[in-house]
C-alpha cells in the first residue's frame, strides 16, 4: 500500500525532462553515472526519478541484499553496500544517501538547482 500512495503522491515524477536540464548548455557526462541499486528501495526511487527528469545516461547495477554482486560493489564503493549508491566516473565521486546524490547530480549537471525546500519536499513522499 506505501509504494502505491507514494506514487500516487509524486505522480508525474521522472516522466519528462526537467527545464533545468533541457538545451545545448545543460551539463552532461561523456560517460554514463553508475547507479546501484535494488528493487523496492524507495530512496533508489528518487534518485532514479531525478535521473531522468535530468536526462542522464546511467547503468543500473541491480544489487539486491542477498546478492553476489554485493562485493563486487563494495570493491568499487570503499565498502560500502549501502543502497543508492552513485558513482560518476567522469569526477570520481562516490555518493550515497539519496539525498545527498540528488544534490550531487543538481550541483553537477543541471543549469540550476531547485530550491533546497523543493528538493526536500519532494522527497518526502
Amino acid at each position: 500500500v506505501g509504494n502505491y500512495v507514494a506514487s500516487f503522491l509524486r505522480i508525474g515524477r521522472g516522466v519528462e525532462v526537467a527545464s533545468t536540464a533541457r538545451g545545448p548548455l545543460a551539463p552532461r557526462p561523456s560517460k554514463p553515472l553508475v547507479l546501484y541499486d535494488y528493487s523496492g528501495n524507495q530512496f533508489s526511487r528518487l534518485v532514479r526519478e531525478v535521473l531522468m527528469e535530468l536526462d542522464l545516461v546511467y547503468e543500473l547495477r541491480s544489487v539486491g541484499k542477498e546478492s553476489p554482486r554485493r562485493d563486487q560493489m563494495a570493491q568499487e564503493t570503499n565498502g560500502s553496500t549501502q543502497c543508492p549508491h552513485l558513482l560518476d566516473p567522469n569526477t570520481g565521486a562516490s555518493v550515497n544517501e539519496s539525498a545527498d546524490i540528488i544534490q550531487y547530480l543538481y550541483d553537477n549537471y543541471a543549469l540550476y538547482t531547485p530550491p533546497a525546500e523543493i528538493l526536500e519536499w519532494a522527497s518526502t513522499f
